[in-house]
């Protein structure tokens, strides 16, 4: 609604070359009776209808689910996508903004709704978006990277072990 995940989302699909996919719903949430359909969602733990996604997650490496706090909760279209794209055998990082707090919560929702722990994490709050966003960003990329180099290769003992 505000535009700071999409900001977010977008910064770091440029550093990564990544594709960049948002969920949207089938009907909008637009007026004050939108803004109290997204609380009733995120707070009651709904997932409303979404429009088609145009990218299989399951052809990824790496999948970055961003979401805003709604509530102190995950989003309805969110959960929503997540429950649609199962991402198995996809690593996993999740990003959130923030108004100053709330991000740890979605963060335990999101790992509930795609039963696994990501490999990293980013709470982005309001005033590190109106600050030093890039520094943020870059310390993110850097924990991305080191975690795919620490992950054994497809195939191997430890791999077969962790599933």
């Amino acid at each position: 609604r505000s535009g700071h995940t999409r900001r977010v989302a977008q910064a770091l699909a440029g550093r990564l070359e990544a594709d960049l996919e948002e969920s949207r719903t089938r009907r909008p949430y637009a007026g004050t009776c939108g803004v109290l359909r997204c609380a009733l969602e995120a707070a009651l733990g709904r997932a409303p209808a979404i429009r088609h996604a145009a990218h299989d997650p399951s052809r990824y490496r790496l999948l970055l689910i961003g979401t805003p706090v709604w509530v102190w909760s995950l989003p309805g279209p969110v959960r929503a996508w997540v429950q649609g794209h199962p991402a198995a055998d996809v690593r996993l990082a999740f990003i959130c903004t923030q108004g100053g707090s709330g991000a740890e919560r979605v963060f335990a929702q999101l790992q509930a709704a795609t039963g696994r722990a990501p490999e990293a994490t980013l709470g982005v709050t309001e005033a590190q978006l109106d600050g030093e966003l890039d520094p943020v960003l870059d310390r993110f990329v850097a924990r991305l990277a080191t975690a795919e180099a620490e992950r054994p290769p497809p195939g191997s003992r430890a791999a077969a072990r962790a599933r």
